[in-house]
């Protein structure tokens, strides 16, 4: 073999091994069993997300110098990082915080879906459970990139250089308000919220939410919001029964 096909052969063999060590984002779920459930028993913990006081101002978008963010859009962009209708707070993160104990759930096969669509990333907050994948999707006509940069598990760093392109990422263990951000556009940015469980919902528009199939038991209910931090409750859900639970956030000073 000549001198010169050993050294392409080797880096082929060097690029090949980085390929697979840079792809550790969707490692394989580790093996569990579910915590069986009570079907007969459980029961559902609704409720609604208020805001007491003046809202701040949403932020407002920078895209100057961005022609091609720009032009996907009318007027002043947004960021929707506080939607607050009536005193009614949308996109707060609910979710049992604390009262489930040692149960096991499955993990979810289906991907959620993160789309980098006009310039921002769809949705700006979402959840999702340990191990679940995640697929971000880029469908504008330019570049991207997704990094994300958790507390409690490896951070990622990827480019979706193309329309259409996409990859997906697992997360390994619970943490709540992950920053996910876009290196290339300095504004866009999301939240994820990863539960060992599934026992968690947005707010709607009239910060309404509903956790479903919850077995019986005593529990702290919290709210996250990416500007306003997390607020909790304690409630008692009897046996096939109902709960509800009101999450007030505060303005400064009221």
């Amino acid at each position: 073999m000549r001198f010169s096909q050993a050294i392409h052969l080797i880096s082929i063999g060097f690029l090949l091994s980085l390929l697979v060590a840079c792809d550790s984002s969707t490692p394989p779920k580790p093996p569990r069993q579910p915590t069986p459930l009570d079907l007969s028993t459980v029961g559902m913990i609704s409720g609604s997300v208020h805001f007491e006081g003046p809202a701040p101002e949403q932020s407002v978008l920078q895209l100057r110098g961005w022609s091609e963010c720009a032009a996907q859009h009318e007027g002043t962009v947004y960021a929707g990082d506080v939607l607050v209708t009536n005193g009614r707070l949308q996109n707060a993160l609910v979710y049992i915080k604390d009262g489930l104990g040692g149960r096991v759930f499955a993990i979810p096969e289906e991907p959620v879906e993160n789309d980098q669509k006009g310039c921002v990333f769809l949705p700006r907050v979402m959840g999702l459970q340990v191990h679940q994948p995640i697929r971000y999707l880029n469908s504008d006509p330019m570049a991207h990139n997704v990094h994300g940069l958790p507390r409690n598990s490896s951070p990622w760093n990827f480019s979706l250089g193309l329309k259409g392109t996409s990859r997906n990422v697992t997360v390994d263990a619970e943490e709540v308000g992950i920053e996910v951000k876009c290196d290339i556009h300095g504004w866009m940015r999301s939240y994820l919220g990863v539960f060992d469980h599934p026992y968690f919902a947005l707010s709607g528009q009239d910060g309404s939410f509903r956790l479903q199939n919850v077995p019986p038991g005593e529990y702290t209910i919290a709210a996250w919001h990416e500007r306003f931090g997390v607020t909790s409750q304690k409630i008692a859900l009897p046996e096939k029964g109902e709960a509800e639970v009101a999450l007030t956030f505060q303005a400064e000073g009221v």
